[in-house]
C-alpha cells in the first residue's frame, strides 16, 4: 500500500517537485556548524492536494530562515521521533484514498472509512503536544476520526465541506498576534463545516458566505505544555499563495515557536 500511495502522489506532483530542487523533500538538510538548527516536520499531500505548493506555502519561509526541514509525502512518518522536532506541520487528511477507490464498490463497500493512520499513531500527536510540542494543522490536516488523538488536540472535528465558493474572511479580534497585518479578504475555497466547542479554543478568523453562513476559519489554543493552531483556507494554490493567507501562516508559525 505504501508504494501505491507514493506512486500516486508523486505522479500528481512530479512537475512541481522538480521545481523544489534544493528543498530535498523527505530528507534532512545538512546542519550548519555552530548553533543547532530548529527542526520542522511537515506531513503533506493527499489525493486532492499536491505536495509541492504546500511545501512552498508552509515550509519555504522556514527553510529560507535556516530551519532544518523534513517533508514526508508518503507513509514514512517518524511517529517515534516527534520529540526531536520544534514544530510539526500537517496538511494531509486521514482518508486512505487508494483503498477507498479500490474497495468502494466491494461487498461490503469501504465507504471511505479506511485510514492511513492508526489510533495508536494518532496518540503520538497528543503525547507530543502534551510534552510541549507545537503543531500546525493546515486545511484538511485535522480531518481525522472523532475522539482520537488528532481531533482531541485540534479541539475540533471535520464534518463535511460543500463545493468551493467565494467566501468573505474576517477577523474576530481574538488573538491579534495571529492576525497582525491581515485585513478582511475574499477567496474561493471550501467552507469547512466543523464540530467544535468554541469556548475551548480561540477562533481568530471566520468566514461568511450567502450559501453557508458563518464558519470558523482559524483557531488556536494551548494544549498540555504545547500549542496548537488550525487554519482552514488552502484547498487550491490561489488560496495557499494569497497574501493574507501567507501572512497568517507566518503569524501562526511565529506564535507556535515563540
Amino acid at each position: 500500500m505504501r508504494s501505491t500511495r507514493r506512486q500516486m502522489i508523486r505522479a500528481a506532483t512530479a512537475s512541481g517537485l522538480a521545481a523544489l530542487g534544493s528543498a530535498r523533500l523527505g530528507m534532512s538538510q545538512e546542519p550548519s556548524r555552530g548553533a543547532k538548527k530548529k527542526r520542522v516536520l511537515a506531513i503533506l499531500g493527499d489525493a486532492y492536494h499536491c505536495v509541492a505548493p504546500l511545501d512552498s506555502a508552509l515550509v519555504g519561509r522556514l527553510r529560507t530562515s535556516g530551519w532544518e526541514a523534513v517533508v514526508i509525502m508518503d507513509y514514512a512518518v517518524p511517529f517515534d521521533d516527534f520529540g526531536s522536532y520544534d514544530l510539526i506541520i500537517q496538511s494531509r487528511e486521514g482518508r486512505e484514498y487508494v483503498k477507498y477507490y479500490r474497495d468502494r464498490d466491494g461487498n461490503p463497500p469501504n465507504n471511505g472509512q479506511a485510514r492511513w493512520i492508526t489510533p495508536a499513531q494518532e496518540q503520538k500527536y497528543e503525547d507530543y503536544v502534551n510534552a510541549g510540542g507545537r503543531i500546525f494543522f493546515y486545511h484538511d490536516g485535522f480531518s481525522y476520526p472523532k475522539g482520537n488523538g488528532i481531533s482531541r488536540v485540534a479541539k475540533s472535528y471535520f464534518i463535511r465541506h460543500p463545493a468551493v465558493v467565494s467566501i468573505n474572511v474576517t477577523l474576530t479580534g481574538k488573538m491579534p498576534e495571529l492576525t497582525e497585518g491581515i485585513t478582511p479578504f475574499t477567496c474561493a475555497d471550501e467552507e469547512y463545516q466543523v464540530e467544535m466547542d468554541e469556548s475551548q479554543t480561540s477562533v481568530f478568523m471566520e468566514s461568511h458566505s450567502p450559501e453557508h453562513g458563518r464558519s470558523p476559519q482559524g483557531w488556536a489554543h494551548t494544549y498540555g505544555k504545547g500549542k496548537v493552531a488550525v487554519l482552514i483556507p488552502g484547498h487550491n494554490v490561489a488560496t495557499q499563495t494569497h497574501p493574507m493567507i501567507q501572512r497568517c501562516i507566518q503569524n501562526i508559525t511565529n506564535w507556535l515557536v515563540a
